[in-house]
């Protein structure tokens, strides 16, 4: 009967001593992020003594955006006639490049008193702001900023991190 006591109370101590010694790992938070829009324009007139200017500014916008151009939404703004014929002249140019069709929107502004330019081009891309990640110090396996590293480079890869949000306007969070 001592035997099994002693046997007993060997065993519990063994368990408590397995269990006390555990690392308690903390749930893990995803990083912070700020999705954050970057408009890149370039507004021109495009009088006819102003063409050579014009296209020159142009071209330049377009090989300083190249790959922003590729990937991003382009809106076309038009005001004029001639404007119009520059945003048919840019977007088959686009088209020539390989950006999508469903990337280039065209729009029409009025040409009232006050506006100064014909034409228009905007490039919208999004950013991803993210936290600044703390080091990781050995002996401090899993605290709540492990993997934030991988979490961040994760963000800054997207070529597309808008598509990522909520974008539904009944969502418990939204994104602010």
């Amino acid at each position: 009967m001592i035997k099994i006591v002693s046997k007993t109370v060997l065993l519990v101590l063994a368990a408590l001593s397995i269990s006390g010694c555990a690392e308690h790992i903390s749930e893990r938070n995803g990083t912070k992020v700020d999705v954050i829009p970057v408009t890149y324009s370039l507004s021109l007139k495009v009088k006819p003594e102003q063409f050579k200017s014009a296209e020159k500014e142009l071209n330049i916008f377009l090989n300083e955006h190249k790959k922003l151009i590729l990937t991003q939404k382009i809106t076309l703004t038009w005001r004029t006639k001639l404007g119009k014929e520059w945003v048919n002249e840019t977007q088959k140019r686009l088209l020539i490049k390989g950006v999508s069709e469903h990337n280039i929107t065209v729009e029409q502004n009025r040409a009232g008193f006050g506006e100064r330019f014909d034409y228009e081009i905007k490039v919208t891309v999004h950013k991803a702001l993210l936290s600044v990640c703390q080091y990781p110090k050995v002996g401090h396996y899993g605290e709540p900023g492990d993997g934030c590293y991988s979490e961040s480079a994760r963000w800054q890869s997207m070529v597309n991190p808008e598509k990522m949000l909520n974008k539904s306007l009944n969502a418990d969070y939204t994104n602010k």
